[in-house]
């Protein structure tokens, strides 16, 4: 679905709101984006994103813009991928990489859970109609397979990306870094604060309770209050994220 927005100060002569099935056919431009972004740390090739696309499990919301006729490229940008709660344990206890967690399957024994695997926006308006349409397509994935979604994880790359999800109600997990440097952080329903949350989330639930027990590692149960992040390993996904914001705007990266 391609929905158009009104004009903002972006001086854009269109603008267009796209649902996931819509991205389906832009998923090398949206990973070329989130890769020039989010930097080494979390790059990933387009035929290792395809595969989570082919499975369902990965779901996009994305805003275009065109400055220049005939030269449309992607703005902003939201994903979500559906994984399992065993596969989430093991991404968070740093045994494997964000990619490198499998989809969620109906074969699979454990609870679904939800990973926001990126956020980039370049106006707050942006935000805001991604994720109301990002919640129509995850209620629609949700409903089909008759799941309950208990809890969500994400990793914050930088201040403003926490900043962000502590508002939605996020918390940083005790203990953990995602490759020894970043921030993890979770969401269940009695912390979640947005539409967006509070419509996926069903009840609580215990983050790494299948945590192989010969390293010591119990339970963690999601934290109550926000902490905010070190600056430190911040400051480059910054930097990257404003320099993307101005090429993007000023017509440097086309689809």
């Amino acid at each position: 679905m391609h929905q158009e927005l009104p004009p903002d100060d972006l001086e854009l002569l269109s603008i267009e709101l796209l649902d996931n099935a819509a991205c389906r056919d832009l998923v090398l431009p949206l990973n070329d984006l989130e890769n020039l972004i989010f930097g080494p740390d979390f790059a990933c090739d387009t035929a290792q994103v395809q595969r989570w696309v082919d499975s369902g499990c990965l779901l996009y919301s994305a805003v275009t813009g065109e400055a220049v006729a005939g030269h449309r490229r992607v703005l902003s940008a939201l994903s979500v991928f559906i994984t399992s709660a065993a596969a989430r344990d093991r991404m968070l206890l740093g045994e494997i990489a964000d990619i490198e967690m499998e989809p969620w399957t109906p074969d699979l024994p454990d609870q679904p859970t939800i990973y926001l695997s990126s956020v980039v926006s370049v106006a707050p308006r942006h935000l805001v109609a991604m994720y109301d349409g990002l919640l129509r397509d995850v209620v629609q994935f949700r409903d089909a397979h008759n799941l309950t979604f208990h809890g969500g994880f994400a990793v914050a790359t930088g201040a403003a990306g926490q900043r962000h999800m502590a508002k939605s109600g996020f918390r940083v997990l005790d203990g953990y870094k995602y490759r020894g440097t970043y921030d993890l952080m979770v969401i269940d329903a009695f912390t979640a604060t947005t539409p967006f949350w509070s419509g996926l989330l069903r009840d609580d639930t215990a983050f790494l309770r299948r945590a192989d027990a010969s390293q010591g590692v119990s339970a963690s149960m999601l934290p109550t209050e926000f902490q905010s992040l070190s600056p430190d390993g911040a400051r480059e996904v910054e930097k990257r994220l404003a320099l993307s914001k101005a090429r993007r705007l000023r017509g440097k990266v086309d689809f």
